[in-house]
């Protein structure tokens, strides 16, 4: 939690997901194990945003909360290159081929208007992308098309229990309605440079702060892939899920299936929402508007997960219990610890201040401290820039420096 607005190390890093916050019960747990039995690197993390991502949408438009929730949802994996990214997204259309449903799930959309366009012939859309930083460069809103990106995916986001009227095209003069569209987003990319492309306002315009980042920051051997075909408790689940789909398409009419909950389910969101209000307040009140971007979507994001929880644990009879808001939570709130403690150290104003958090950077990972050769060399800055720099960083209390015994100066993150 932030302890000082002034401090750039305000948010301490809870690390990666841990196995027990990556263990749904049923149809997730099924689908991520095959995903990281067939994978050539068998990757946990990312297996796991995979079977989120195609448990939300193979139940769009078919479930909602008592609130009216949907289980739409935008996940970014991020690993370093070479660890796994692709098989997610093989194991995801290979379902959504068996299901009938392949043409939903597509690879790539260039425009806001064509993911437009794609929505009309699909209202339950997986969008599988690479490169998640690229797309998060275009959503900046640099430019006409990316703007119209950008503008795109957060409708569809909020337009998930209302209707999409369609822009009108020309010589048509018709307009077009979309109802309940269902837009799920599963994008990996390679963490350095999606972390390099944040913005304090990309964080704050509404469309991050509705994401979930899962970070996988290890090294994966590389595994003994077995070919072998899904699991039949997952293509039957799957199936079931996708003709519920077909016959809401074929019928035109949508009345999703209520997921019930528990009055302790009820009792747990309403904590988590008061909880989140308060550090809400504390963080815009201490001038940390980022923060609070964040932390205020929290409880829609638990609730989206714990409605996940709830369908693959039951995909007939899907209930919230006190367990799935306790889940959700918590994976969310760490979730967001996580994006925080990283973006202090890219979200900056000016170059300045960005290679001041580079280096606050290098000096974290480093268990606090690294000698004066090291971090000059890892920052690739000239000696005479190093020197401004160091002394800024001590002048804010930020860093300390000390002569070691083999005459080396070496810097550590100070005690304050």
């Amino acid at each position: 939690m932030a302890t000082n607005q002034n401090n750039i190390l305000d948010f301490e890093d809870p690390g990666m997901l841990s196995d027990e916050l990556m263990n749904v019960p049923g149809f997730v747990n099924e689908l991520m194990n095959h995903t990281l039995a067939v994978s050539p690197r068998p990757n946990k993390p990312l297996a796991f945003a995979g079977a989120l991502a195609m448990t939300a949408h193979l139940s769009g438009r078919t479930y909602r909360d008592v609130r009216g929730t949907r289980t739409n949802l935008y996940l970014a994996a991020l690993a370093p290159s070479g660890m796994g990214k692709d098989e997610p997204r093989v194991v995801n259309k290979r379902l959504a081929d068996g299901t009938g449903c392949l043409a939903s799930v597509p690879d790539s959309i260039a425009s806001g208007q064509g993911l437009e366009d794609a929505m009309a012939e699909s209202p339950s859309l997986l969008l599988q992308c690479d490169e998640a930083d690229t797309l998060l460069t275009a959503m900046r809103g640099e430019g006409s098309a990316a703007s119209k990106m950008n503008e795109m995916i957060l409708r569809f986001f909020s337009e998930a229990k209302s209707a999409h009227a369609m822009r009108q095209k020309a010589g048509d003069g018709k307009v077009r309605i979309i109802p309940q569209p269902h837009l799920t987003l599963f994008a990996t990319g390679i963490p350095k440079f999606f972390y390099s492309a944040l913005t304090a306002k990309s964080l704050e315009n509404g469309l991050l702060g509705r994401c979930l980042f899962i970070e996988s920051d290890e090294f994966y051997p590389l595994g003994d892939p077995i070919e072998t075909p899904l699991p039949e408790s997952v293509v039957n689940a799957a199936k079931f899920w996708a003709e519920l789909e077909r016959r809401t398409q074929a019928s035109g009419e949508i009345t999703p299936y209520v997921i019930t909950e528990t009055p302790e389910a009820n009792a747990k969101l309403r904590q988590l929402k008061d909880t989140c209000d308060e550090v809400t307040k504390r963080l815009m009140a201490s001038d940390l508007g980022t923060a609070a971007a964040l932390y205020v979507r929290i409880p829609e994001k638990a609730t989206k997960l714990a409605m996940l929880y709830a369908l693959s644990l039951n995909p007939l009879a899907p209930e919230m219990t006190g367990e799935a808001i306790d889940w959700g939570a918590k994976v969310v709130t760490h979730l967001t610890k996580r994006m925080l403690y990283m973006a202090q150290f890219y979200v900056a104003e000016g170059k300045f201040d960005r290679l001041k958090k580079r280096a606050m950077g290098l000096l974290a990972k480093h268990g606090g401290s690294l000698d004066h050769t090291t971090l000059l060399h890892k920052l690739s800055i000239d000696a005479v820039t190093f020197k401004k720099l160091i002394l800024t960083l001590e002048m804010c209390n930020l860093v300390e420096s000390e002569m070691s015994d083999r005459g080396k100066y070496l810097y550590h993150l100070s005690a304050a």
